[in-house]
């Protein structure tokens, strides 16, 4: 039986920074604020998550936050260590000159003390594909900006429970497009297709968590 618990960590929020978390970075073209899109896209991939429980599969999903409220970053992180879960997955999204586009994962430096290196660069690679082919399905213009080593505090093994001797919780963030492109919003936020393109990201992101699990 599979049994595991995942945690989703929905990007900022509140209206302060908290310990590092800023409440809200990237502003979508039409003024949907990433905080929002965090917690939507979260909260529909918990759902899409336990919508694949059965029989034989037993997966609890914990969410950092399920409100407009912020959480430091190693807060967030903590959380996966006091609920002993497998995987930890936070959701962003980016911003910044109109014109940039594309999905990228972050995973955390060997040199930064990252002691599970080697499977969060395969978990992060499983998001990445189910984000990118997903958007790819419904606008071609969406570009692979790939898997990067990046020193991100809410991804430290420390606050994640994770040691040399005993690693069992895989992370990474995922930067799911940047918002500050019209089509961009369109695609996610205002067009008539949006709930179904938000439905089906979060549909693929749920199932490369699951198999990830499956695999691991």
């Amino acid at each position: 039986m599979l049994k595991a618990t995942v945690v989703i960590d929905p990007g900022h929020g509140g209206t302060i920074e908290v310990g590092g978390s800023s409440a809200n970075n990237a502003i979508s073209f039409s003024g949907v604020l990433e905080k929002s899109m965090t917690l939507q896209f979260g909260l529909l991939a918990r759902d899409a998550l336990l919508a694949l429980n059965s029989a034989d599969t037993d997966i609890k999903v914990v969410m950092t936050r399920q409100t407009d409220v912020n959480l430091g970053l190693l807060d967030r992180a903590k959380v996966a260590k006091t609920n002993h879960a497998e995987r930890f997955l936070s959701i962003h999204f980016n911003g910044f000159d109109k014109t940039a586009r594309g999905v990228e994962t972050l995973i955390r430096p060997k040199a930064d003390g990252n002691v599970n290196y080697d499977d969060d660069k395969t978990f992060a690679r499983r998001i990445q594909k189910a984000v990118i082919e997903t958007i790819k399905a419904f606008d071609s213009g969406v570009k692979d900006r790939g898997v990067k080593d990046q020193k991100v505090g809410v991804l430290s093994d420390v606050a994640l429970g994770n040691t040399a001797a005993d690693h069992p919780c895989r992370a990474c963030l995922v930067e799911i497009e940047f918002i500050d492109v019209g089509q961009v919003d369109a695609l996610l936020n205002t067009g008539a297709t949006s709930p179904a393109v938000r439905q089906a990201i979060a549909k693929a992101i749920a199932l490369a968590i699951f198999d990830d699990l499956k695999d691991g």
